[in-house]
């Protein structure tokens, strides 16, 4: 009677081996392999990892089997090939000691394991090759996808996002690309209309997208705001796909509370997603969906609604909270109710916005700011009086947007297209220099002083054509702003007659960006589409109350 209590193990990396049912083949040739040793592996002992990366430990049922050989409840073990134990070598040698140790006998249907140091050196050769292999493979798959997307292939997306479909090389005429679906356009764009022009926030972009019986890419009915966030973040609906945003790094987490719903205990991959710097991305050109300007305005979006708290509506407060910040040191002004004793001798509450900075002990006992705290009636007063001569009549704010250096646009009178002449032609002057010079008809004296002044007048033509691109910019800059604050203007008007505390949040949130309080002035920043290039706040300045 076979007294030898044989088990095996069958491991595939990737989720797709894992549908295609590719281990199949591993487990007939080790069951074969166990039969011919006359000692035939039970269901029970049959240990199989699908879809389960070889760069880890971390597996169920490696582990499993793990646990029973440490009771001593194994003699054999059956694997196919050293990299389907392990892909990095010392975790084959780990393993294989560690099953040495408990007596185990360890057989490899590719070779044999024997005592002698040529068997060991073979296996350390295997094990080597094998994680040399697998880097390599990587590193080619990486460096050939960049250069794919540097080219503009869209081959290298690993699926279409929310609002397109894929379209393969081979269905789309050797070219891959991304086609808009008519219907989830209208979805993707109602999103960020949402948070970019009515500033609404998650949660409400969620409500409204469930209640008009929307569907996610999954077939959801119910809408989650990582999912919005994530369709909000992507550059790809303003005609510009990202490739390399994330790369793959050893996961630092060791263990989970509990695993997902659904998941294994243990992670299949023993490495995560890690974010890139956006510098390091690579741009592919795709159909856009959105223009710039809405997506620019979504994201000014998010980010006020990750650093502004937002009051409640259920009753009146500090009108201006979350807004204010002081000018000297650029921390936040904050509401503040103190009970004093009024006219007459009675207690009565007065409200204040402190700086941050004056307060002792958030800062080790002593304060980092001067600044005085100011009577909350008075600036809200100041502030919502000037709101709505903004909103009656937008062109009050054109001095202020339009202040331009007139001396410097003057000197910048030239035309960008005979800057550009300009410059081309000193071009070819260096290139023909050089040429002279390699051809011994001017000495190296005469050509360095000729280059270091092609060079600095090359210099000036690009500060010129620079700053005309700048001037330019903030031209278009302004009259979008004009234009939008002049709609925006004419929604808030009919909300102007006997506003609630409400109403008048409402309203200064949609015009004021942020309000400055200095020593001796407020600034008002309003609240203006910006260009992609940045431009410097456009301010009102009010005497400080």
């Amino acid at each position: 009677m076979n007294s030898i209590r044989a088990a095996f193990y069958a491991r595939v990396s990737s989720e797709q081996q894992a549908a295609s049912n590719t281990i199949e083949s591993q487990i007939a040739a080790l069951s074969e392999r166990a039969n011919t040793d006359g000692s035939p592996v039970p269901a029970d002992r049959q240990f199989i990892d699908n879809g389960f990366s070889g760069a880890t430990l971390v597996r169920p049922a490696l582990d499993h089997l793990r646990d029973l050989v440490s009771v001593g409840g194994i003699d054999r073990i059956y694997v196919h090939s050293p990299d389907r134990l392990a892909r990095n070598y010392a975790y084959q040698v780990l393993l294989i000691d560690e099953w040495h140790r408990g007596g185990v006998e360890l057989m490899f249907l590719n070779r044999s394991l024997g005592q002698s140091p040529e068997d060991d050196l073979l296996l350390q050769v295997q094990g080597i090759v094998a994680e040399y292999e697998r880097a390599k493979i990587m590193e080619r798959s990486r460096r050939g996808k960049k250069h794919a997307a540097e080219r503009g292939s869209l081959n290298v997306m690993s699926n279409a996002p929310y609002g397109y479909r894929y379209i393969t090389a081979r269905d789309g005429g050797s070219q891959a690309r991304f086609e808009p679906i008519p219907e989830q356009v209208e979805v993707v764009r109602s999103i960020f209309e949402w948070i970019g022009r009515e500033r609404c926030t998650l949660g409400e972009v969620c409500r409204r997208l469930q209640r008009d019986g929307k569907i996610t890419a999954t077939g959801k009915r119910v809408w989650s705001r990582q999912t919005v966030w994530h369709i909000l973040q992507n550059p790809v609906y303003q005609g510009t796909a990202a490739y390399g945003k994330t790369h793959m790094m050893p996961r630092t987490r060791k263990s989970r509370l509990r695993p997902p719903r659904g998941k294994p205990a243990g992670p299949r991959r023993s490495k995560s997603a890690m974010a890139v710097d956006q510098q390091e991305w690579v741009f592919i050109q795709t159909p856009a969906i959105i223009d710039k300007t809405l997506f620019t305005a979504a994201q000014e979006q998010l980010r006020e609604n990750r650093t502004r708290a937002r009051l409640g509506l259920k009753r009146a407060g500090h009108l201006l909270q979350g807004l204010t910040c002081c000018t000297q040191c650029g921390y936040a002004f904050y509401g503040k109710t103190t009970r004093q004793r009024g006219t007459g001798h009675r207690m009565k509450d007065f409200r204040y916005y402190r700086c941050s900075g004056t307060d002792p002990y958030r800062f080790g006992g002593e304060r980092i700011c001067s600044n005085a705290q100011i009577r909350a009636d008075k600036i809200e007063d100041a502030i919502w009086a000037r709101i709505c001569k903004i909103i009656a009549n937008p062109a009050s704010l054109k001095p202020a947007l339009g202040r331009e250096n007139v001396a410097a646009r003057k000197s910048l009178a030239e035309d960008v297209r005979v800057l550009k002449t300009q410059r081309q032609k000193l071009q070819h002057g260096i290139e023909r220099l050089i040429d002279t010079l390699a051809d011994g008809l001017i000495d190296k004296d005469q050509f360095t002083s000729r280059m270091n002044r092609a060079k600095a007048r090359l210099a000036e033509l690009d500060e010129k054509i620079g700053a005309q691109a700048d001037d330019e910019d903030r031209d278009v800059h302004i009259r979008s702003a004009m234009a939008r604050l002049t709609e925006v203007s004419i929604h808030l008007r009919s909300k102007l007659k006997k506003p609630t505390w409400a109403i008048k949040r409402e309203i200064i949130r949609a015009v004021v960006q942020r309000i400055e309080i200095g020593p001796a002035k407020v600034a008002i920043v309003p609240r203006l589409p910006t260009d992609v290039r940045d431009s410097e706040p456009i301010v009102v300045t009010l005497s400080r109350v």
